[in-house]
């Protein structure tokens, strides 16, 4: 008797495996690698208005954020000083300033850190979400614990 139809291999082929791991393996990479290194627009939660642009480094795991830009309003000092920062930093131009640091990333969290007001000299206490796309960041200055705290969404600049 002759088979009008065939049945399908339903054993699957190594072939299929080894595209799914590699798939799969990519999307694990993907996620390690991002990180908050780069420029970011810091944005005003009050006024959405863009403030400064922050560009972020890591050194030996450990990642910082700087003033790369400023986007100071109508009859600012276009080139301010922090007159109230502490140690240091205390009249040094805020652009090129470190303003956030030690921060150490576990996954898409930043912890353990501390970001300072150059408005004020107020050194707060600081954790940082990244989101899964790494195109968003959420920096959170607090002090004591993190529900005492104020919270800002920066947007990477590409």
């Amino acid at each position: 008797m002759r088979r009008w139809f065939r049945v399908a291999n339903t054993r699957p082929r190594s072939g299929v495996y080894a595209v799914v791991a590699f798939l799969l393996l990519a999307q694990a990479a993907s996620a390690r690698a991002q990180t908050v290194n780069g420029v970011w627009q810091q944005i005003d939660p009050d006024t959405g208005k863009v403030g400064a642009l922050v560009t972020f480094t890591e050194s030996g795991g450990v990642f910082s954020g700087s003033f790369s830009k400023l986007f100071p309003d109508p009859g600012d000092d276009p080139n301010p000083l922090c007159h109230k920062c502490p140690d240091g930093r205390r009249d040094k131009p805020l652009l090129g300033l470190v303003f956030i640091e030690g921060m150490r990333r576990s996954g898409l969290a930043y912890e353990g850190g501390t970001i300072l007001d150059p408005e004020t000299g107020t050194l707060y206490s600081a954790n940082m979400q990244l989101s899964g796309d790494g195109n968003t960041l959420e920096v959170r200055g607090y002090v004591g614990i993190p529900l005492f705290g104020q919270s800002q969404t920066w947007k990477r600049v590409k």
